[in-house]
């Protein structure tokens, strides 16, 4: 009884020692993992970091020219100043003249209005001389018909009627070229007058604009006041921003020195947990096989059973004419168009998706521990896979990445130990890829697939207990 009691307990150490072995090959599976993702989540920083640096570079640069700009700016200001109090006293002095100019238009349409009414009076007096010199003629003539009538007694009178007469008419006529002259005058006194009063109206709108003028050149000489004043603000600011930037530098070049020496660390790091992780493997394979584990050997008998059906699949295909050798082996990996991650299509994948992945989908339908099942080529090329992760792509990375895993090439180094080995099926543990980002940490079973004596590749069963 209590050699039974002994043995007993032995066993129940044996089964915590498998197990505590498994949970260790779980443990550094699951370290590695996330150490990778550290190692990634550093490299993104580094790239951030490294963006960071050109941005920072390309601010300081930046800074730099708008202190060169800012320092140009107030000194054009300044000059701008100057020469603007030059101008100003000089287009104050040409509108004072321009302002004369104005008052000397408005006197002349004064005077010209003047002129106009005295060439209207002088009209008004040619036509009153005209009318005596009209009269004087008829009374020329009325003295001449009666100098002849008082015959010789009038003659001396008829002479100076005569004179009188021929004086008349030469008044009669100078008068008419006085009116005509007056006329001539007036018409071009009127144009004249025409245009004196359109230039009047239009001094009084020029001495609008010259308000105008004057008022903007204040304004402005008050807005590059003000700019200047903005301008000592901007070269202040320029300098305090000069110093943030060079703060920022010096904690972004520290910030990548201890970047860079964490980064090797977590490399070194990364190393030895792989090769603790193979090791791990190794010894979870061994105790696996030293028959210490039941419940992993229940899977690999699982796994087996389904290899041998897949196995026979294909042979039965072959010796029917089904399926070519050539094509079973074909390893011309032909790369879908724009598929992302890659994937690629054989002469064996139209076969491999009727025939394999029923027995895929089967298997995974079982449920409990098991949670993925496919087969690889000795290169890692899966032809098909379950349905479920042999889904039309979306152009989605995390989608695809997770779902289109048919046509893949995967081959991890645990992979290519599984491919080295002569064993008949050999344990691991890896991480099961997720979305890209995410992954499970499941146990695995490699099972060899030998077709008519030549080795294709290995069947693998992904479990978690």
């Amino acid at each position: 009884m209590e050699q039974i009691a002994i043995d007993s307990t032995a066993g129940k150490g044996i089964d915590r020692i498998s197990a505590s072995c498994g949970d260790v090959t779980v443990g550094c599976t699951d370290v590695a993992g996330i150490i990778h993702s550290v190692m990634l989540s550093s490299e993104r920083l580094r790239d951030e970091h490294s963006a960071l640096q050109k941005t920072v570079s390309a601010l300081e640069t930046d800074q730099m020219r708008v202190a060169q700009a800012s320092d140009e700016a107030r000194l054009l200001s300044e000059r701008a100043i100057e020469r603007l109090g030059e101008g100003s006293t000089l287009i104050q002095s040409s509108l004072d003249q321009i302002t004369e100019l104005l008052e000397l238009v408005e006197t002349l349409t004064q005077h010209v209005t003047g002129f106009a009414a005295a060439m209207a009076q002088v009209r008004s007096s040619a036509q009153e001389i005209d009318q005596i010199a009209e009269t004087t003629n008829i009374l020329a003539l009325n003295a001449t018909i009666e100098a002849m009538r008082a015959g010789d007694a009038g003659r001396t009178f008829a002479v100076v009627a005569n004179e009188v007469k021929s004086l008349a008419s030469d008044t009669r006529r100078a008068t008419e070229e006085i009116g005509r002259t007056i006329d001539t005058l007036g018409a071009e006194a009127d144009e004249v007058i025409a245009k004196i009063e359109r230039g009047g109206k239009a001094s009084g709108e020029a001495k609008v604009s010259v308000g105008q003028i004057q008022h903007t050149m204040r304004s402005v000489n008050e807005l590059i006041v003000e700019v200047d004043g903005q301008n000592d603000q901007i070269t202040r600011a320029t300098a305090t921003i000069s110093d943030h930037v060079n703060g920022v530098q010096a904690m972004l070049d520290s910030f990548d020195s201890a970047a860079v020496d964490n980064e090797e660390k977590l490399s070194r790091a990364h190393l030895r947990i792989e090769e603790l992780e193979l090791t791990a493997s190794a010894m979870f394979d061994e105790i696996v096989k030293a028959g210490l584990s039941p419940r992993d050997s229940m899977m690999v008998d699982k796994a087996q059973g389904f290899a041998r059906e897949i196995v026979a699949v294909a042979e039965a295909a072959i010796a029917e004419g089904k399926l070519s050798a050539s094509a079973l082996f074909d390893q011309d990996y032909r790369e879908v168009p724009n598929s992302n991650p890659p994937r690629f299509r054989t002469a064996l994948s139209d076969w491999a998706d009727a025939h394999w992945r029923p027995i895929n989908d089967r298997l995974l339908a079982e449920g409990g521990p098991v949670k993925m099942c496919s087969q690889a080529d000795m290169r890692g090329f899966l032809p098909t896979h379950v349905t479920d992760r042999s889904r039309q792509p979306t152009g989605d990375l995390a989608h695809d990445t997770k779902y289109c895993r048919n046509g893949r090439i995967l081959f991890d180094a645990i992979d290519r130990k599984a491919k080295a080995s002569g064993d008949p099926y050999m344990m691991a543990v890896y991480r099961q890829e997720g979305d890209g980002t995410t992954y499970e940490v499941v146990r695995n079973v490699y099972v060899p697939l030998v077709i008519n004596g030549r080795r294709w590749g290995d069947f693998e069963l992904a479990y978690v207990l």
